[in-house]
């Protein structure tokens, strides 16, 4: 029996998603390599997908001498975004490793470069680690990284932080719905409907989720994270968390859907959550990066355009740049901007 004193979204083992959906399928690492080599669903091959993500050179001069008044932004691929606010350099998920997989010669490879390397970040404040799959919590990058930022992190992964030589003063833990103060930024960790697994056999042992970050001037800041839409579970994150001035949604990996459903919103639902939770402007990440699903790899952001003006999104408000691209947005001390800004329209993926 259940401990009364113990979140109902933890279990014996690990934990469960919040308002869990019913699976229609039956899921395991077997059954998707599977389904991924033996099914009926034609997979693009990474090989053949090279320049099919727009590339953008980033602005290195706003990267290390940024506006504290404004956000900038730099997509530097997959779910990997430099955030930069309030004198706050931010990195999420980093991942600049050739593949996402535990092995070096197999598994999702990278078919589109990172749009920064390492060594051209600026010195970090914090990093916001989602959860624990290979294309999220890479150990090779994470122990580039070192010691130097502050991690923030879900329950139970930083046994596996560690693994990349980053000590435990270093990093914070927190459950669903707790938070921490850093430098004059609030960081609370709010749920997204996922999993976790590093191996076949410890599934949602590790804890998974988003971050909002509310900072001193009050400006906040959604990363999604990785997350399935969950009408429930977004209703209520939209009445607890809701009002959100600029957010990181994923766009991609979907299809098949019977199979992706659970794990992976497509744009349609990417913009359904900035709705439900109240999203003022969005950067679309986790596509254009490694083949993990079956749709084309340059579907994603065409969708999104479609979807946003289906739901009367305004143009430049959700936007899907180039990897490398730093794009900038009005903070709550920001003066009206005079001079124009690059902005994407929601139109085209280039």
């Amino acid at each position: 029996m259940q401990s009364k004193t113990k979140p109902a979204h933890h279990t014996e083992t690990g934990f469960e998603n919040r308002h869990a959906l019913p699976d229609p399928v039956k899921r395991s690492f077997w059954r998707f390599l599977k389904r991924r080599y033996f099914g009926d669903d034609e997979w693009p091959k990474a090989k053949h997908q090279h320049g099919k993500t727009p590339v953008e050179a980033p602005d290195h001069d706003a990267i290390q001498n940024p506006d504290p008044t404004r956000l900038q932004v730099t997509w530097i691929g997959h779910a990997t975004v430099l955030v930069q606010y309030d004198g706050l350099n931010i990195l999420t998920d980093p991942v600049f490793s050739n593949r996402a997989s535990p092995f070096k010669r197999v598994g999702p490879k990278r078919y589109s470069q990172p749009g920064l390397t390492i060594d051209q970040l600026p010195k970090l404040d914090l990093v916001l680690l989602s959860h624990n799959h290979y294309d999220h919590f890479d150990l090779d990058s994470l122990a580039k990284l070192g010691n130097t930022p502050r991690y923030v992190l879900p329950l139970k992964n930083g046994i596996l932080l560690e693994k990349a030589g980053v000590t435990s003063d270093r990093y914070d833990e927190l459950d669903w719905d707790q938070q921490l103060s850093h430098s004059g930024v609030t960081v609370t960790h709010v749920p997204s409907n996922h999993w976790s697994s590093r191996t076949t056999k410890d599934r949602k042992e590790m804890l998974w989720g988003g971050y909002i970050l509310e900072f001193a001037d009050g400006y906040r800041f959604y990363f999604v994270g990785d997350t399935g839409w969950n009408e429930a579970l977004f209703t209520e994150l939209g009445a607890q968390y809701g009002g959100i001035d600029f957010g990181l949604i994923p766009i991609g990996a979907y299809d098949p859907r019977d199979f992706m459903r659970n794990a992976h919103c497509n744009p349609e639902e990417a913009v359904s959550i900035m709705q439900v939770m109240g999203v003022k402007q969005a950067l679309a990440i986790h596509w254009g990066t490694f083949v993990l699903t079956a749709e084309p790899v340059d579907e994603p952001p065409v969708r999104l355009a479609s979807a946003c003006t289906d739901a009367g999104i305004g143009h430049g408000d959700f936007i899907a740049p180039p990897i490398g691209a730093t794009r900038f947005f009005d903070g709550k001390s920001a003066a009206p901007q005079t001079t124009s800004q690059k902005v994407e329209p929601t139109a085209s993926p280039a």
